[in-house]
């Protein structure tokens, strides 16, 4: 994982939606499973109050959370067998 994860995260996309949008490249499923799923990858990395952290931009998060947060997305992207996804 980065030491600076902002040169990873976009700026100005929420968190959130920036985890939803790695989960639906890989997989179908609509928005609100997307976001389900979302909000559980942010708990399982230790996150807490995951909600508000879903609709918080990278800036508004200290570094540990931003790498917590690529964490999340790199664990969405590792549960798929490579070369599975047209995305």
């Amino acid at each position: 994982i980065f030491q600076e994860p902002m040169t990873s995260l976009n700026p100005l996309m929420t968190c959130g939606r920036q985890i939803v949008e790695t989960i639906t490249s890989h997989e179908k499923m609509n928005k609100a499973e997307a976001k389900e799923r979302a909000l559980a990858m942010i708990r399982s990395v230790g996150i807490a109050r995951p909600e508000k952290v879903f609709s918080e931009v990278p800036a508004q998060l200290s570094g540990g959370m931003r790498q917590r947060i690529m964490i999340a997305m790199a664990l969405i992207c590792m549960s798929y067998p490579a070369g599975c996804c047209s995305g």
